[in-house]
């Protein structure tokens, strides 16, 4: 996955009020999210959901490629530690499900700074036959529906590797704005070339905008979620 990128927090001044996001509020807590449209369900992944063939997307060369990670099986139980060492809170680890039939079609990881209100988002689709269907776009509906909204996020960004063609195009069909291109950014796991990384990203405000321009020409759908009356999702 990519890196989060810190930086130094300021330094309180005198007499001012702590800042408590939304989620400091609740103790931080972890948020176990499951939330869903139409077409595709958001489901916080836990270690007793972790299949063999989930395990297996990991080392698919078409998702190592595009995430630049080795293609080095991982192994049933070690996947499932990994998911355990996710708090989803700072640390979202979430299964995409397909509806009706709930078959498991890829991952979302969301990387989260609660101080900044900002989230970072990756994408794997599992099954190659799923690749090119929409399911990183009908996914990155809801989850950005629920991080903007629920989560009160401020902004998200997406970083992928400038030959990642086909997260490129999930971004660009969804408006995102190119902030910029990162230069020789990363290194090649496999031959040590230096990469370029594009910055997409998105704010809350354009998020609202994009919003209401949808709701106006009448393009909505349904999004629900256990204890959440079914609300519309542009």
């Amino acid at each position: 996955m990519l890196p989060h990128h810190w930086t130094m927090p300021k330094m309180p001044q005198p007499g001012a009020k702590p800042l408590v996001t939304p989620l400091a509020a609740q103790g931080l807590r972890p948020v176990f999210v499951d939330r869903w449209s139409d077409k595709i369900r958001i489901r916080t992944l836990r270690p007793a959901d972790v299949t063999p063939e989930i395990a297996a997307w990991l080392v698919d060369p078409a998702v190592m490629e595009g995430l630049n990670a080795p293609q080095k099986a991982m192994g049933l139980d070690a996947f499932r530690a990994y998911v355990a060492s996710f708090d989803n809170l700072k640390r979202n680890l979430m299964t995409i499900l397909g509806l009706p039939d709930g078959q498991p079609l890829g991952l979302a990881v969301m990387e989260v700074d609660l101080r900044h209100r900002l989230g970072s988002l990756h994408l794997i689709i599992g099954d190659p036959e799923n690749r090119g269907r929409n399911v990183a776009f009908e996914a990155s509906a809801v989850l950005l529906r629920h991080f903007f909204r629920e989560r009160k996020l401020e902004k998200v960004t997406f970083q992928p590797l400038a030959r990642n063609a086909a997260a490129i195009a999930v971004c660009e069909r969804f408006g995102l704005r190119l902030e910029g291109t990162l230069r020789a950014h990363r290194i090649d796991g496999r031959t040590g070339k230096r990469l370029d990384q594009m910055l997409y990203a998105l704010t809350l405000e354009e998020y609202d905008e994009r919003v209401r321009a949808l709701e106006a020409a009448g393009m909505v759908r349904p999004f629900a979620g256990p204890g959440l009356p079914t609300q519309k999702l542009p």
